[in-house]
This record gives structure tokens, C-alpha cells and sequence, in this order.
């Protein structure tokens, strides 16, 4: 096996320059998807009720986002490691590494996986609540700036070469490919 790339993405772009696309996709979905939204819910009234909720969902849209990336490595019958690990800030952090080398479709349907539920999900949400849709538009938001690290490692899969094996290293990926 050959390294056809390895991807670090703090290397290739920066944790701040990441951090600034995160932010400006999130205040860009919420103009995108609330405007929208208010528009066809127009003759509805805005429900302020659950904020309590809403700051909890806010707080643990992360796990949930990492917890959905197992999802298909465990369907796939892969093992995964589970650990949490301390942050900046001494705030707990779940980390997600597979124990084995992915093909290159599964990982892409790794990395796919919280956007679609999880999008899918606040949009089926505002269909069912119009009145909570300022919530499910934050809620959508937000977790659409946590994806943008995983869109960017999906831009670097999608142009690999079709037979890659992709192995997580400490930090980042290597996409390996048979010589």
C-alpha cells in the first residue's frame, strides 16, 4: 500500500480559518432556511415555549453528530473506539475513531450521515411544528457549521481514487491506495 494523500486539515487550512467558514455557513443556513421558512408559515405565530429544550439540543448537538458517525461503521459491523477526551475549555469531548481502514464509499457515508438525519430531521420537524421553527432553523444551523470539517474531508474522498482504503491517523487521514 502507497499514501496517495494524508489530510490534515489544521495543517492544509487552519483551526481559525476553519472556525470562520463554520461561523459563516451557520449565520448563512439560519438567512437561507429561516426566510424561507418564515414566508411559507406566515400565518403562524412563533412559539417561544421550550427554550430550555432548545438550549439543551443546543449543547448536545456535538455528541449527537459524533454519535452518528458510528452509525454506519456499526451497521458495517466495524470496530469502533469510544473515548472522552478533555477539551480547551476542560469540557468533555466524544471521540470516534474506527479500529480498521475504511473503503473509500464508507467513508463518505460516514461523513455523510449526521448532515442527512439530523438535517432531515429539523426539516420533517418544522414541517410537523411551524411554530417552533425559529428553534429547528437555529438548531439546523448550527449543525450545518459543525459539518463543515466533514464537507471538506468529503471534497478530498470524493477526488481520491475510486479503490482507496482511507485509515485515521492521530491527526488526520491517510488515503492509501495499492500499488
Amino acid at each position: 500500500m502507497t499514501c496517495w494523500k494524508t489530510i490534515n486539515l489544521s495543517r492544509e487550512y487552519g483551526f481559525h480559518r476553519i472556525v470562520i467558514v463554520s461561523l459563516l455557513a451557520t449565520l448563512m443556513t439560519f438567512i437561507l432556511l429561516y426566510l424561507p421558512l418564515n414566508l411559507l408559515y406566515s400565518n403562524t405565530s412563533l412559539n417561544e415555549d421550550g427554550l430550555l429544550l432548545f438550549i439543551l439540543s443546543l449543547f448536545i448537538i456535538f455528541p449527537i453528530h459524533k454519535l452518528l458517525h458510528s452509525v454506519p461503521l456499526l451497521l458495517f459491523r466495524k470496530k469502533v473506539k469510544f473515548s472522552i477526551e478533555r477539551s480547551v475549555f476542560s469540557l468533555p469531548l466524544l471521540s470516534v475513531r474506527p479500529n480498521c481502514s475504511l473503503s473509500k464509499p464508507l467513508m463518505i457515508t460516514v461523513l455523510l450521515t449526521p448532515f442527512v438525519c439530523v438535517t432531515g430531521l429539523m426539516l420533517y420537524s418544522c414541517a410537523l411544528f411551524p411554530e417552533y421553527i425559529h428553534y429547528f432553523s437555529i438548531i439546523t444551523a448550527v449543525h450545518l457549521g459543525v459539518c463543515v470539517t466533514d464537507f471538506i474531508l468529503l471534497k478530498q474522498f470524493i477526488k481520491a481514487p475510486r479503490s482507496c482504503i482511507v485509515e485515521e491517523i492521530e491527526n488526520g487521514y491517510d488515503i492509501l491506495i495499492n500499488n
